[in-house]
């Protein structure tokens, strides 16, 4: 499918996660009307997020949609299996403020590649802070930590 360059990225979660990585986003990127969220709250459903976003994105199929999920295998993620069956949809889990910073900042539409190299980037940006910090500071290097 050819999609003309406009593209969304919408943030969904459990609670209010998805509200607060939107926020942090946009303090790092500024305020950015490609990105939204969805939070499902305590007592909700996620067929309602589901629902939501089924409908603009079947009213809008020259828009790419690129819906990050919080948790694989979670509620709100697998409620959101089912609309990866539309062309204009893509799916990710585990989001993180680094993989939502590269698929709001990447041209559309997105690729499978350039979502599989968003999320090897993002998997080098996990670390243990803690055991490299005394690590290097055991060593007695002269090189700088970052």
């Amino acid at each position: 499918m050819i999609f003309n360059l406009d593209k969304k990225v919408i943030l969904v979660s459990h609670g209010k996660l998805s509200e607060g990585m939107m926020h942090s986003a946009q303090m790092i990127i500024g305020k950015n009307e490609t990105l939204s969220c969805y939070g499902m709250m305590p007592g909700e459903h996620y067929s309602t997020i589901v629902d939501e976003i089924e409908v603009e994105a079947k009213a809008n199929t020259e828009t790419q949609y690129v819906i990050i999920a919080d948790l694989f295998g979670g509620s709100v993620c697998n409620g959101c299996t089912s609309l990866t069956g539309l062309p204009n949809v893509k799916l990710i889990s585990g989001m993180n403020i680094a993989l939502v910073i590269e698929m709001v900042l990447a041209s559309a539409p997105v690729s499978d590649e350039m979502i599989a190299e968003a999320i090897e980037s993002c998997k080098e940006g996990i670390i243990n802070v803690s055991q490299n910090f005394a690590s290097s500071q055991n060593s007695n290097s002269d090189e700088n930590f970052f």
